[in-house]
């Protein structure tokens, strides 16, 4: 998979979490390309890609991390994953991934995206097409939690 399509992805992900939270620390970790199924953390985002370039973006973190950060992004303290949470992490989903295809789109990309759809669970699985062989993980470490950015794309 080619590092412009997952550039995007980052340079959203730090905009858009730092204008909706400004007092939120970010550092990227280092990225890892898997073959394996994804094995999420508790609370995993997933949007679809459709257009000149197909696939799929999740958004995994733990539980604990979904809830700092929709609390933050609400300006109000949620002690458990509820509705609200998870309303609210598929919205900032949406909005990176918003931000991400906006950026390949002007470059010259013609792509869109699915409204996200949102798993919890510890250690579900989820297994991607056979179309889909290589998934790329940016881990996004915040001082409300990690959050794995899991990419998995291809051109048509």
């Amino acid at each position: 998979m080619d590092v412009e399509y997952i550039n995007p992805f980052l340079v959203s992900i730090s905009n858009v979490l730092r204008e909706i939270i400004p007092e939120i620390q970010i550092q990227r970790g280092q990225i890892v390309k898997r073959n394996a199924p994804m094995v999420s953390l508790g609370c995993a985002s997933l949007i679809s890609i459709m257009g000149t370039v197909e696939g799929r973006v999740v958004f995994d973190m733990s539980k604990e991390t979904a809830i700092k950060i929709a609390s933050a992004m609400n300006g109000e303290v949620f002690s458990s994953f509820d509705f609200m949470v998870s309303s609210t992490i598929n919205e900032l989903s949406n909005m990176i991934c918003g931000g991400a295809i906006t950026i390949l789109n002007n470059m010259g990309k013609v792509m869109d995206i699915s409204a996200p759809t949102i798993f919890t669970g510890k250690d579900l699985e989820l297994y991607d097409s056979s179309l889909l062989k290589e998934a790329v993980i940016v881990p996004v470490n915040t001082s409300l939690g990690d959050i794995f950015i899991n990419v998995s794309i291809r051109e048509n």
